[in-house]
């Protein structure tokens, strides 16, 4: 852990609200409705020979219309994809779960990830793809050897809370742990409870997220639970704050 959260302890509501909740439950099964159509029409407009699919209310997997997808079907070799690059697959499923997920601060935006400095006759696709393969085979991020101020491998049109989300669907290992997602609303809880970083997630260098990966696996150890469930208090502790903002004592009553 960095030196700078040393004594930085997990809020007991944290604690609490996180050891009464499962991680079958409240992780894997964290679903979001996405409208495959909108998805799939893009990926086709693009020239991306990929097609998601989704769960509709029996748990029938449809490829039309608006269907669930769960987190737990984040995962490489996933049911809810067709595609000539598993990678590109994966990634997004990824990007249509977060965009439509109602309690994550994502808009809908379709990842353009082709890489416009190339040279002619070159693939447009070649830097994302081999970032991306090299995540599902290594289950670690490729090694940057040149000086960048992020520390981020090429993934055009990836931002960083896109590619977290890929990165812990792949199970890659995050300094001996697995890779978190950051949402911009988690981080504001951080910063809300003494969080001493750059409050724009958008701006996370690779340094800084393995900053944050080591503060969710010490709050987890502390509390007896998982990462995922303190980044899930960390998303919904926001939430209850704007509500509480908002509608005051008519708010739902939550556990924070």
């Amino acid at each position: 852990m960095q030196i700078e959260d040393e004594g930085f302890e997990p809020p007991e509501a944290c604690v609490q609200w996180c050891r009464a909740r499962s991680y079958d439950l409240h992780v894997l099964d964290d679903g979001a409705k996405v409208d495959l159509n909108w998805w799939n029409h893009h990926l086709h407009e693009a020239g991306h020979e990929i097609r998601l699919h989704g769960r509709d209310a029996d748990g029938k997997i449809v490829d039309s219309g608006f269907a669930i997808v769960q987190r737990n079907d984040l995962r490489r070799g996933s049911e809810l994809v067709e595609a000539d690059h598993q990678g590109l697959g994966l990634l997004f499923l990824c990007a249509a779960w977060q965009s439509a997920h109602s309690g994550r601060r994502f808009a809908r935006r379709f990842p353009d990830v082709f890489n416009t400095q190339v040279a002619e006759g070159e693939d447009s696709l070649k830097s994302i793809k081999s970032a991306l393969d090299y995540c599902l085979k290594n289950r670690r991020l490729p090694t940057v050897h040149r000086d960048t101020w992020s520390g981020w491998p090429v993934t055009p049109g990836v931002g960083v809370s896109l590619l977290a989300a890929f990165m812990w669907a792949a199970e890659v290992s995050e300094d001996h742990g697995r890779s978190q997602l950051v949402d911009q609303h988690g981080v504001s809880t951080l910063l809300h409870e003494g969080w001493l970083e750059d409050p724009a997630v958008s701006s996370f260098t690779l340094r800084r997220y393995h900053r944050y990966n080591q503060l969710l696996r010490s709050w987890a150890t502390k509390a007896q639970t998982h990462p995922e469930l303190i980044e899930l208090w960390l998303v919904r502790r926001w939430n209850a704050r704007v509500q509480k903002a908002q509608h005051g004592e008519h708010a739902m009553l939550t556990l924070f």
